[in-house]
């Protein structure tokens, strides 16, 4: 049923004041990211406009001469295209612009979580921060999305295999038929026949790998755990009003001290479990700019040997 509207759907002169104030609230995260060090997944690239950084040499290879371009030429001139693109190209296309497109969505939740934290006080205690902590599980699931998305780029790269396939050729490989492959597992692989270069490529990634494997791991009882922060409080509240209502007690709630906070797990402004949210955060951003440029670097490197 179409819900009628009558008149403008916001109040005049509201969107000039949000636009103002969305363009202060980006302009305090972006300078946030920068202070952290958290910077556009495309940036790490490059030391200038010009140079490569050698650090992440994968980023500015993937950005000169990806894996596949567009005809543009052709398509945009009414011209003859002669090349049809196959299904290895479209799975690099896919998820190498989706693995830009979730770490650029995970970067802004980033930002916008470290607005929160550090505005966070004592004062603050109303459902323990609870904008921080939304932003934070928003952050993790980009990122979690993000790591599948460089996996499967990889699967492609070093075996010709999208996710699929590479799942059915390692249950029959290893004799084993649960469903749940290991993240780090593609990653782990035996390296013979591999050229030296791509021999320390890959020794790298396997070490990130297992880092990464890790934090999925972990964000999956952390996002649990926040989506049911709210549920939780109400819960505790349920059960108080069920002891008052047995026992005929008086209700009586007393004002948290800062210490009873604390224990609590209410943020503060020197609250440890904030603290290390962020640096986690920031921990497994960093790790994928890494393994980013490292795959983009092998399928480069095996590209130029193998064309």
């Amino acid at each position: 049923m179409e819900i009628p509207v009558e008149g403008t759907l916001f109040p005049d002169g509201i969107s000039e004041r949000l636009k103002k104030l969305l363009v202060a609230i980006h302009d305090e995260a972006e300078q946030l990211l920068s202070t952290h060090a958290v910077y556009d997944v495309l940036s790490y690239g490059w030391s200038n406009e010009d140079t490569p950084n050698p650090e992440y040499v994968g980023h500015a290879m993937w950005q000169v001469n990806p894996p596949f371009e567009h005809d543009w030429e052709a398509l945009q001139n009414d011209g003859t295209v002669t090349y049809a693109p196959t299904k290895r190209d479209e799975i690099f296309l896919l998820n190498g612009e989706d693995f830009v497109g979730t770490m650029l969505f995970a970067r802004r939740s980033l930002g916008m979580a470290l607005c929160y934290a550090a505005v966070a006080n004592s004062e603050n205690l109303s459902f323990e921060n609870l904008e921080f902590w939304h932003e934070y599980a928003t952050t993790l699931q980009w990122l979690n999305i993000a790591s599948d998305r460089l996996r499967n780029f990889f699967l492609m790269a070093r075996f010709g295999q999208t996710e699929e396939e590479y799942k059915e050729s390692y249950k029959k490989k290893n004799n084993d038929k649960n469903t749940r492959i290991p993240y780090a597992a593609p990653f782990n692989e035996p390296l013979e026949g591999a050229s030296d270069n791509m021999r320390e490529v890959l020794s790298k990634l396997s070490s990130i790998a297992t880092e990464l494997q890790i934090q999925r791991k972990v964000r999956n009882g952390i996002v649990h755990k926040v989506a049911t922060k709210g549920a939780g409080a109400s819960i505790k509240i349920l059960r108080d009003q069920r002891e008052f209502a047995q026992s005929g007690k008086t209700i009586q709630f007393p004002t948290p001290k800062f210490e009873e906070s604390q224990k609590a797990g209410i943020a503060s402004p020197n609250d440890e479990t904030v603290a290390s949210a962020v640096q986690n955060m920031k921990f497994w951003y960093t790790y994928l700019v890494k393994a980013s440029s490292l795959v983009f670097e092998f399928e480069y490197f095996k590209r130029k040997q193998t064309g």
